[in-house]
């Protein structure tokens, strides 16, 4: 029965799962290029809903609890590029007052916050995740390292802002920036693909 209903449901939605094979084939020639030419760049926005890139992002991170995600981007601001490969996620946005390349977010499984100083408990951004902050240099050219820590991973954010752009523009790519977890992750991979997410919370990965 349950064999019956994973097979309507893939019917239903041919087009997300070739969307998701589609996605992990290009992840396999986009590592493969990697060890040849250097990091591979894309334009696969990782948006806080479910979709294809979403998933490829937790499989690419499988310990991870939380994968970073753009929710809605300011005015001024655009995603730069991304890559998605094994063991790690990166994008990064630019800014028509921060510049290019103006903040970086990376996951990977673990990080290191030597030198950082962790933030009060009360601006952490979600239960579970301890914040680090490294101010590295103040304005006229800002730049600050941040780490979000959580159980099976770590998100590195890169602000590096061009010369005379106001720190305070922090704040706007903040609201750009959100999380996905992998419990709501595992269900939207259930019920939209009828696949299994391994990893963190689910069943393990192979190997």
């Amino acid at each position: 029965m349950n064999q019956g209903r994973r097979a309507i449901g893939r019917r239903r939605r041919p087009h997300a799962v070739a969307g998701l094979v589609t996605t992990i084939a290009a992840a396999v020639l986009l590592s493969a290029c990697s060890a040849q030419n250097g990091s591979p760049e894309d334009t696969k926005s990782i948006d806080c809903r479910p979709s294809d890139a979403l998933l490829l992002a937790f499989q690419a991170v499988p310990s991870a609890t939380y994968v970073p995600c753009l929710s809605t981007i300011p005015v001024g601001w655009s995603l730069g590029g991304s890559q998605i490969r094994s063991g790690m996620i990166r994008f990064w946005l630019d800014s028509d007052r921060a510049g290019v390349h103006a903040v970086e977010i990376t996951l990977t499984e673990t990080c290191d916050t030597a030198g950082a100083v962790k933030t009060s408990t009360t601006t952490a951004p979600q239960p579970g995740i301890a914040r680090y902050e490294l101010p590295l240099s103040l304005p006229p050219r800002f730049a600050m390292d941040r780490f979000d820590v959580f159980a099976g991973g770590c998100i590195t954010y890169r602000y590096a802002f061009a010369a005379g752009a106001s720190s305070l523009l922090v704040f706007d790519a903040d609201q750009a920036l959100s999380f996905f977890d992998r419990p709501r992750a595992v269900r939207a991979a259930k019920d939209l693909l009828g696949l299994t997410l391994c990893g963190a919370e689910a069943p393990p990965c192979p190997g």
